[in-house]
């Protein structure tokens, strides 16, 4: 299986499980949520949740983007990102096509 991150315009991919992090869309300490997005451990890092009170995911950076939704399509997964300006944008893994609102 190939792993690959979903963070736009990330290249990396692995064949190895123990190099990709699979980030919980709904941090844990927030529910249990078993939705997740596979993210490369350096992007992992970038990801923001407001209502995170510890950790990682506290740290805003002017690169940080925060998950809105994933949403299935027919060709695999949608990613919904808002940025720290605030715009929104849909990210399409399976070919890298941004689509912004």
């Amino acid at each position: 299986m190939i792993h690959k991150c979903y963070f736009p315009n990330c290249e990396y991919t692995t064949k190895s499980r123990s190099k990709i992090d699979y980030h919980h869309v709904l941090p844990q300490e927030l529910g249990n949520s078993k939705i997740t997005v596979p993210l490369c451990k350096n992007h992992h890092s970038l990801i923001f949740h407001p209502l995170a009170t510890s950790g990682q995911h506290t740290i805003k950076t002017d690169e940080s983007l925060e998950i809105i939704g994933i949403f299935e399509s027919t060709h695999g997964k949608v990613v919904q990102y808002k940025d720290m300006k605030g715009d929104t944008f849909y990210y399409f893994p399976f070919d890298k096509t941004i689509m912004r609102d």
